[in-house]
């Protein structure tokens, strides 16, 4: 990817804090900071925290990242990296038909060059499924996408009491 694609720091954790704005049932978020770049991570201490008042090199920054806990009370958590990976895992994997239609959207904003991109907005389903694909490899709960071509979607339409049925 050339220097006119990388996502930022800030693009990232928009993408995170659509996630957990649109999840509420996630619990004890915290932010925090960490340090990015290489060699990042012998600037942790044994409790895996960076000191505020560490030197960084040239090719290292302060980024972002959050904790909270999922559903069952498992400790999870979010950085630049790890939205990262999730955008790669959707952006270049292998998806199924479902998600493949989704995922265009974020396909499409992966590849637009920074200057379009910035103006684009993902929607919370995009946000969940980039952090869902970035905690679990896959989406684990709905993202709340339920329209398709901008229409809900329900499979039984026809067959509801208060519609007409299809084709009358």
């Amino acid at each position: 990817m050339g220097g006119d694609h990388l996502i930022t720091d800030d693009e990232t954790r928009n993408i995170a804090e659509g996630f957990l704005k649109g999840s509420p049932w996630l619990g004890d978020v915290t932010w925090g900071r960490d340090v990015f770049g290489p060699g990042s991570e012998y600037l942790r201490g044994f409790d895996g925290i960076v000191r505020d008042d560490v030197e960084l090199s040239d090719e290292q920054r302060w980024s972002w990242t959050v904790g909270f806990s999922d559903p069952t009370g498992t400790p999870r958590s979010l950085s630049h990296e790890r939205v990262l990976e999730g955008l790669k895992r959707i952006v270049y994997g292998e998806l199924s038909n479902p998600e493949g239609w989704q995922a265009l959207s974020i396909r499409q904003w992966f590849t637009e060059p920074t200057k379009e991109r910035t103006g684009l907005q993902l929607s919370s389903a995009d946000h969940s499924m980039i952090c869902q694909y970035a905690l679990y490899e896959k989406t684990v709960f709905s993202t709340g996408s339920e329209e398709l071509f901008g229409k809900k979607l329900d499979l039984f339409e026809s067959q509801r009491p208060d519609t007409e049925a299809l084709g009358e």
